[in-house]
């Protein structure tokens, strides 16, 4: 058992991600957002904002002059 778990963490195979595999992302309207390939917001690194993510985001600094009156 130990000489057949041996052989397989010799097979394992690291793969280098290069920057052309990554999806491209398009801006959006929105600083800091940008579209991926499925035309859904996105941060920086890919991943989905919800929608109230996004609208908090938008608004951010709308919110802020509230807070401040």
């Amino acid at each position: 058992m130990i000489e057949q778990l041996q052989k397989q963490a010799n097979e394992i195979e690291f793969w280098n991600v290069e920057s052309e595999d990554m999806p491209e992302l398009e801006e959006s309207d929105i600083p800091g957002v940008y579209f991926n390939e499925f035309r859904e917001y996105v941060d920086e690194e890919g991943n989905v904002l919800s929608p109230s993510e996004v609208d908090a985001i938008r608004h951010k600094d709308d919110y802020e002059d509230d807070y401040y009156r």
